[in-house]
């Protein structure tokens, strides 16, 4: 790994020599709104299709789980292509921007099964050499278990100059971002310099006027409609989990009324109705709310 990347052409052909040494590369992109996170990422893909030489499609951009996901696996219920692709699924080293990070792997969503499933899918994709970059405001606000499998955070800083960090490969580390010490050591000096996960500063121009009107054309309309994919599942999900819940209470009357006339003391525990329905007892509690019952 090199000590310093002076420009997106080197940062790019680092990226090709790590996809083609069978390793994987994730990187987020983090800074204040307006100050060019997409357009950082779209300007280091533009580089690596260069580098590969096969031109980045703009609409590789995505605000959706489902559609990351099938750009990584494609449809697994269908048969795969003569090319050996199943439908749906991008080709080796193809590379793939998330617009916005926090919808598919916020840190407060952790438990959502989607999000888990979404990790999971990312930390097995090694084999199709795939370059995955996303933005996000704060890089921090990323689930932990997303933000362990990036091997560069990227931090714009101002419009057209962004900040390239990378794990520590430390053995002995809890931490490989050293977010404290990084902390610290930025108050004091006011510069990423002497942060022992710098890489260095590099420099970007901005998008042409044509591209800027591609890019927000197509936010305007895939992203409203990922947003509102996202809404109606979630609702799908609160429904499921409302049946769920009454069933269980009624459930939960009838044993206790069946105790009631055996004049047997109710008894009735998480755990016991666990073992009735076959779920776990953290799936129970979770869908009644409650630890315990009586």
């Amino acid at each position: 790994m090199p000590d310093i990347i002076k420009n997106l052409k080197e940062f790019a052909e680092l990226i090709v020599i790590l996809l083609r040494s069978d390793r994987d590369v994730n990187l987020g992109v983090s800074g204040f709104t307006g100050e060019g996170k997409s357009n950082f990422l779209t300007q280091l893909f533009k580089e690596y299709g260069k580098a590969i030489n096969k031109r980045w499609n703009f609409e590789h951009i995505t605000w959706s789980r489902s559609e990351l996901l099938k750009w990584i696996d494609g449809d697994k219920s269908k048969p795969s292509n003569e090319d050996g692709l199943r439908p749906g699924q991008l080709p080796l080293y193809s590379a793939i921007l998330i617009d916005e990070l926090f919808l598919l792997f916020y840190k407060r969503n952790w438990y959502d099964e989607g999000q888990i499933d979404g990790i999971g899918t990312l930390n097995m994709c090694r084999d199709r050499r795939l370059l995955v970059g996303g933005c996000i405001p704060n890089f921090w606000d990323l689930d932990g278990a997303y933000s362990s499998r990036m091997r560069f955070y990227v931090y714009v800083h101002s419009r057209g100059k962004a900040w390239v960090f990378q794990q520590e490969n430390n053995p002995f580390t809890i931490d490989p971002w050293n977010k404290t010490q990084n902390r610290k050591l930025f108050r004091q000096k006011g510069t990423p310099v002497f942060c022992p996960n710098f890489v260095s500063e590099i420099q970007f121009p901005d998008w042409t006027p044509q591209e800027k009107t591609f890019y927000y054309e197509l936010r305007n309309t895939k992203r409203v409609e990922a947003l509102k994919k996202a809404k109606d599942e979630k609702l799908d999900k609160y429904r499921h989990i409302k049946r769920q819940r009454n069933a269980l209470i009624q459930y939960i009357m009838l044993i206790q009324e069946q105790l009631n006339l055996k004049k047997k003391p109710a008894k009735v525990t998480l755990k016991s109705i666990a073992d009735h329905t076959g779920l776990s007892i953290e799936s129970v509690r979770l869908i009644l709310q409650r630890d315990n019952l009586l």
